[in-house]
């Protein structure tokens, strides 16, 4: 699969594409990492898993049933002028979401995030950025889907919505794909995986790297060496 703004009778040898040669095939439970060497890179791949653009080569085939929420999907869709309470209401939301292994209320989990008191009932353009990134966390748990697009979120994350987010991935059935390099939270997986060894699994099942000219690459092991270097 292939995108670059030229049109297509401007295609040539010389075409500069903003992704090319990406093969992937996305399996229930699986993670993926894309990393860039540019925004625009990020934005055509987020926009074609969005559907809002079509390949210029090759196909994009996603199943009908199968619907990619993204974190930023979840805010852009608040109603700021409502509670957290009132959002969570949403059809789109569990009423004992899946966390931990088991279902669990969704006031044990706001309890989890410091999400109690009063706090839950102010508007959600009344809520600090702290907890405005926190609710956005539990929206991410709550959420009734079974692919999640991850970027905009992650650099906001505080140590105690981190170490919830990271909890959640543990046990979430569903797959994640997460947009670029993230380097606290990267680290901050690394570091739980060092202290508990409670991941029995890598954290992504592939990693794919895109060059300066759009090239995918695929890494090995998650590192810095690509699958077809001699």
């Amino acid at each position: 699969m292939g995108y670059s703004a030229t049109s297509a009778e401007d295609f040539s040898s010389e075409t500069m594409w903003d992704i090319c040669k990406l093969n992937l095939d996305l399996h229930a439970g699986e993670r993926v990492c894309f990393h860039f060497q540019n925004e625009e890179q990020k934005n055509v791949l987020w926009r074609l898993f969005e559907r809002k653009l079509k390949p210029k080569t090759g196909s994009l085939r996603i199943s009908a049933n199968t619907h990619f929420h993204s974190d930023q999907g979840l805010l852009d869709g608040l109603d700021k002028g409502s509670s957290m309470q009132e959002n969570l209401q949403s059809r789109l939301f569990e009423e004992r979401p899946w966390f931990g292994g088991k279902r669990k209320t969704m006031d044990t989990l706001m309890y989890r995030l410091g999400l109690i008191g009063r706090i839950q009932y102010l508007t959600v353009n009344d809520l600090s950025d702290q907890h405005l990134t926190r609710f956005w966390t539990l929206m991410l748990a709550a959420a009734k889907t079974r692919v999640f697009m991850l970027d905009r979120l992650l650099p906001l994350l505080d140590e105690t919505s981190m170490s919830f987010l990271l909890e959640w991935m543990e046990s979430f059935p569903g797959s994640i794909i997460v947009f670029g390099e993230h380097a606290d939270f990267l680290n901050a997986v690394e570091s739980r995986q060092d202290k508990q060894m409670v991941l029995s699994r890598s954290l992504f099942d592939l990693v794919i790297s895109f060059t300066r000219y759009g090239e995918a690459k695929t890494l090995i092991n998650n590192q810095k060496k690509f699958i077809d270097d001699k």
